[in-house]
Formats: structure tokens, C-alpha cells, sequence
């Protein structure tokens, strides 16, 4: 009779193959993923899996399990015997996503600022300054390369803003927007096409914040929104 391993050893290996092979598709689900949102996969482009799975080192079933939770994430779109595509741009798209934007973030906005502490205060006046002296080189020395360093401490200070919300759908479905938003507003920040001074917007979201005025802080936080959309379809073509 053959030898074999015991059970639990047996048992063990598989587990072990099987965490494995969900921790590839993780990693490279998000690196797809930040590539489709900062552009790096531009709308429209076809996805080859082949190709793909050999850039990862990766088998054909994970990049195609990976490509299918972008599937979930509607960054990716399936067509029918012809692959997967970067899912498209379009003002439709753009117009929807704002308004759901400034919904959920005015209610995440109210929540935290309603459980506002001493940690949230610290945390909310460091990350604006912080996004104050990039925005200074940014915009008020007009250097551009400091753009990428903008985006970090933008998101950032936008997320402490809300930190304190203690809804984690409310959350969850920000993260989502931010990420498809993103992908429209990079083209903004990509060519350097930020012409308009965002300074005085956040410094008056920053002092509605600090002084807890709850609809001033929403209602500047909307607009802010609403401004990044003019923005955009001002500067760029975006038609269905």
C-alpha cells in the first residue's frame, strides 16, 4: 500500500493552496483596479488576459476571477465572445456619480461631525495643513509636479472630514464613488488642467468644520462637488 500523507497534513497543504491562490487574486485585482482608476488602462481599452496573466505570473484563472471583481466594481465591462474592456467615460456617467456623491457625503458628513472629538479636531487640522502647503506649490507657484502629492493629501483631508462617521455602508458606498469620480477628475489633475483656485474652498469647508456649523460645512462641501463636474465638462469632451 502506497504511503501517504497523514489527514491533517494533507488537510493543511490544500488550505494552504487554496489561501494562496485567493491572496494572487486579491493583489492583482487592486493593482488592475488602480490602474483602470488613475488611467493608467484607459476607457475603452480591451483587457488581454493572456497578456495579463503573463505580466503577473499568474494563471488564466485568477486573472480572469480577478477581472470578474472588477466586473463587480463596474470598472470592467464583459462582451459577448470578445473579452473584457475598461469601462468607458461618459457625462451621463459623470452626472450621476456627482449627485450621488454629494448625497452620500453630505449624510457621512453630518454623522461625524455630529461625533466630532478631540482626535478628529487634531487629525482634521493637520491634514489640512498639510493639503494647504501642497496646495501653495501646486496652484500658488504654479509647479505642477506636485500634483500626484495633491491628490494623496486632498483624499486625505476629505476622508478625516468624514473619519468619524460611524456607518460603515455609508462609508462603503463613498469608497466606491471616490474611486469612480477619480477617474474623471484625474484627467483633470493628469494634464494640469486645475485652473480654478481650490484653496478658499477648502479653507471655508476646513472653518465650517472646526466651528461644528454642520449645514455651511455640507452645503460648501456640495458645491466643491458640483464645481469639480463644471470643471471637467468645460475642459473636456465628454459626450455620450
Amino acid at each position: 500500500m502506497p504511503n501517504s500523507l497523514p489527514m491533517g497534513e494533507n488537510s493543511t497543504s490544500g488550505s494552504s493552496a487554496e489561501t494562496s491562490k485567493k491572496t494572487a487574486i486579491q493583489t492583482v485585482h487592486e493593482k488592475l483596479r488602480e490602474r483602470v482608476i488613475s488611467g493608467e488602462l484607459a476607457p475603452g481599452e480591451r483587457l488581454h488576459v493572456d497578456k495579463l496573466r503573463q505580466e503577473f505570473g499568474v494563471s488564466t484563472s485568477t486573472m480572469r476571477e480577478a477581472i470578474s471583481r472588477l466586473l463587480i466594481d463596474t470598472l470592467v465591462s464583459s462582451e459577448q465572445q470578445r473579452g473584457f474592456r475598461v469601462a468607458p467615460l461618459s457625462l451621463k456617467d459623470f452626472r450621476d456619480i456627482t449627485d450621488t456623491r454629494k448625497l452620500i457625503e453630505a449624510e457621512a458628513l453630518r454623522i461625524s461631525l455630529a461625533n466630532r472629538d478631540e482626535a478628529w479636531e487634531a487629525d482634521l487640522v493637520s491634514a489640512y495643513h498639510r493639503l494647504s502647503r501642497i496646495e501653495e506649490r501646486l496652484i500658488g507657484q504654479d509647479k505642477a509636479e506636485f500634483a500626484n502629492d495633491w491628490d494623496e493629501w486632498n483624499a486625505n483631508f476629505h476622508d478625516c472630514l468624514v473619519q468619524n462617521c460611524d456607518n460603515a455602508w455609508l462609508k462603503r458606498f463613498r469608497r466606491t464613488l471616490h474611486q469612480h469620480s477619480y477617474r474623471y477628475h484625474r484627467r483633470l489633475v493628469r494634464d494640469h488642467s486645475l485652473r480654478r483656485d481650490v484653496r478658499e474652498e477648502h479653507k471655508g469647508i476646513f472653518d465650517a468644520a472646526i466651528d461644528g456649523d454642520v449645514e455651511t460645512c455640507v452645503a460648501r462641501i456640495e458645491a466643491h462637488i458640483e464645481k469639480s463636474y463644471t470643471d471637467l465638462i468645460e475642459q473636456h469632451d465628454l459626450s455620450d
